[in-house]
């Protein structure tokens, strides 16, 4: 190409990019952008695929979050370190790598991938905000075309342009996040919890299952507090939320409802299936060694567990009569599970949870403390 033409698609270029960057404030998150990311680095670089890779802070590799004209196993190789193999070196040092046969270069650590997928020319550069690269994107050939310089400076342009708007987008999913967590515990707040609670009721009523919410109320902690501080009595309560969200299913809303009370709502779930996880959280908090100021501490919960649709019409009379089966727990003596029922309630105790029989209400203890 003459360097009158190459000036020309040059000029052409620019404004191609500027309206293409403009077009990444429209999307809601994260995962949109890296998807037009890809998909553009290979319109403007004519390319056949493309990856990027971001710099996870928390496990402090580089991975993979998403790909385009490449295979599912090539996107699931494992993540890399920072400074390994040809990617890894791109965001560690903030400069871009290209190459007509990335399977001749001796740093890169997939060859046999590249092989299989019959890549060829690579070109990568870093996704460079003001003091740090986050990331790079890497675009393929599998013809024996090389990538030029022109095509560089194309990619380099967006990639300046787009990792602005991925910083920006991070930071509000992260405050977003942030509003719909409780800053303590970790698990949703309660002004999510009670919107999760109607979106999960109003799924139940139109593909007719049922949901179950177990209101569940930490006992004495109050003097836990009094005997050991505040401090330790936060750590109490983030410790417990994560008991809970470890050992409910994937499926199960975990929230904290106020203070020491925590709401779990668990879709598709009768009662039956509601107090067998109430009892396995039981027991397991039961043994649960929790900080204390001079030796550890052993704590236990009072629950009540009602179910939609058969004990209310809709979220708020669910919830209302979970949490009156709580307090029928705290006045039967405490450290128990108690179904909610709008007739006669029974209680029964015993070392495990007992298994309805009936629809009337029933009670498990281990022992009030």
């Amino acid at each position: 190409m003459a360097w009158a033409e190459r000036q020309t698609t040059k000029m052409m270029s620019l404004p191609r990019i500027f309206f293409i960057t403009e077009r990444v404030i429209v999307f809601d998150g994260v995962d949109d952008i890296f998807e037009h990311i890809v998909k553009t680095s290979v319109m403007l670089t004519r390319a056949e695929a493309a990856t990027i890779r971001i710099f996870d802070i928390h496990k402090g590799d580089l991975r993979i979050v998403k790909g385009f004209g490449v295979s599912s196993g090539f996107l699931s190789q494992p993540p890399i370190r920072l400074g390994e193999g040809v990617t890894g070196r791109v965001v560690l040092e903030g400069r871009p790598f290209m190459t007509g046969n990335i399977t001749k270069i001796p740093d890169c650590v997939n060859k046999e991938l590249a092989r299989l997928e019959g890549i060829r020319a690579v070109m990568s550069v870093p996704l460079k905000t003001k003091s740090n690269s986050i990331g790079c994107i890497t675009v393929y050939r599998k013809t024996t075309e090389p990538f030029t310089e022109h095509d560089l400076l194309l990619l380099s342009i967006f990639a300046a342009q787009t990792t602005e708007a991925v910083e920006k987008t991070r930071l509000l999913e992260e405050l977003r996040k942030q509003s719909m967590v409780d800053p303590l515990t970790g698990v949703y707040n309660k002004n999510t919890l009670l919107k999760e609670l109607e979106l999960k009721i109003r799924l139940a009523l139109r593909h007719n299952h049922k949901t179950s919410i177990t209101f569940i109320d930490i006992d004495h902690f109050k003097k836990f507090n009094d005997n050991n501080g505040h401090l330790l009595g936060d750590k109490l309560l983030s410790d417990f939320a994560g008991l809970l969200k470890l050992h409910c299913r994937r499926t199960d809303v975990v929230g904290r409802f106020g203070g020491e009370e925590f709401v779990i709502i668990s879709p598709h779930t009768d009662k039956r299936g509601a107090l067998t996880l109430a009892g396995k959280l039981r027991e397991l908090v039961n043994c649960h060694k929790f900080v204390g100021r001079s030796k550890d501490a052993h704590i236990t919960f009072s629950a009540g567990i009602s179910t939609f649709p058969e004990d209310g019409a809709d979220a708020a009379a669910v919830l209302k009569n979970a949490d009156e089966a709580m307090y029928k727990s705290k006045k039967a003596g405490r450290d128990r599970v108690t179904l909610w029922e709008s007739t006669a309630r029974k209680s029964r105790s015993g070392p495990k949870a007992p298994k309805p029989r009936s629809s009337k209400a029933m009670v498990r203890q281990k022992g009030a403390r």
